[in-house]
């Protein structure tokens, strides 16, 4: 009986859910770090891109890193062993939080996480299936297994048939300068040239 719940569920997962988008993620020396929940070493340090988003339809929606595109510290010089494990150098993890989310206490409003997949070995760097409640605020982390590595590659978000996702990734430190330094720098021509 047991089996035949859990065949159930994952015809209806795999039946009832769309694959609403995907988007590049790219952790880098230059993104915001913090120290990842769970981890010992507090002297580590570990890059993460961030993103906020909410649903137009609740229910189960799930997060997969689907794409390893380039690793710091693999050489893809070797495209056969790549195309053969692309996971090999790669191993990315994904924190999901309720509402906000605060780097100096990563583990407030952490609702949920995941490594490997919830099978480990389903293909996945990071298979994270959450009930999503319709227009509230979350907050996305993905970042390394280990610290400080340097990864990029693809997310896909599946969700419930007709729906979609209002998702804005929140932009590395430098670029958010960069903007700034720009909107002021507007500003002040706008008055000098009046």
């Amino acid at each position: 009986m047991k089996k035949l719940i859990s065949f159930l569920l994952l015809c209806s997962t795999i039946c009832f859910s769309d694959l609403i988008t995907t988007f590049d993620f790219d952790i880098e020396e230059s993104a915001l770090s913090f120290l990842r929940p769970n981890w010992g070493n507090t002297n580590d340090v570990f890059y993460y891109n961030l993103a906020y988003f909410t649903v137009d339809t609740g229910g189960d929606w799930t997060a997969q890193n689907s794409s390893i595109i380039s690793h710091d510290s693999f050489n893809y010089s070797n495209t056969n062993a790549f195309q053969n494990n692309p996971w090999y150098a790669a191993d990315t993890y994904i924190y999901l939080y309720d509402d906000v989310f605060n780097p100096a206490n990563p583990t407030l409003n952490l609702i949920a996480e995941d490594d490997d997949g919830y099978d480990g070995g389903n293909g996945y760097q990071f298979d994270l299936t959450y009930n999503i409640k319709k227009d509230h605020v979350y907050y996305a982390v993905i970042t390394t297994f280990e610290p400080e590595e340097e990864i990029e590659g693809v997310v896909s978000i599946l969700g419930p048939q007709g729906a979609s996702i209002n998702m804005v990734t929140i932009p590395e430190p430098y670029a958010v300068g960069l903007i700034a330094v720009s909107g002021l720098g507007l500003l002040i021509g706008r008055r000098l040239f009046r």
